[in-house]
């Protein structure tokens, strides 16, 4: 006797175990999207940290690479966002053009085995947002060049 069932047992799901499967699967889907959201959101805010330390050592680079008596001359030197470019004036990946960038140039005196002071330079290279917020920054020290003899 096969496909009979006694009597009483009801075949099938009923209403109420669909609903509850349902709302069962429904959670873990929302779960499961909420984690690839979650992931992707992390994933844009590393790429961005990324951009604007690129930029930053970037420019950090054109500084350091300039010749020492016009250091200064990069004092409060800016490049608003979108406007960033490299040394040879060519703009720089859209993925860094979201910050902007700045640099401060600071005297600045260190002292080695709490006797020898050696005056130098500070160079602070900061990231900030479009509402100008600074967001990071990366500095050096650079001493100045030993007076000729």
């Amino acid at each position: 006797m096969r496909g009979q069932r006694p009597e009483g047992i009801p075949r099938g799901l009923t209403l109420v175990e669909s609903i509850v499967a349902s709302a069962i699967l429904a959670v873990a889907i929302t779960a499961v999207f909420s984690a690839v959201a979650s992931g992707r959101a992390h994933a844009e805010v590393a790429a961005d940290e990324l951009a604007a330390t690129v930029a930053a050592e970037d420019l950090l680079a054109r500084v350091l690479n300039s010749d020492f008596d016009r250091i200064d001359d990069w004092n409060d030197h800016e490049e608003a966002p979108g406007e960033l470019v490299d040394a040879e004036g060519v703009f720089l990946a859209p993925a860094m053009q979201r910050v902007g960038r700045r640099v401060r140039v600071e005297r600045r005196t260190h002292t080695i085995f709490e006797s020898n002071a050696i005056p130098g330079r500070a160079i602070i290279v900061e990231i900030f947002d479009r509402e100008q917020r600074t967001t990071a920054s990366i500095s050096r020290w650079i001493p100045d060049p030993e007076p000729d003899s």
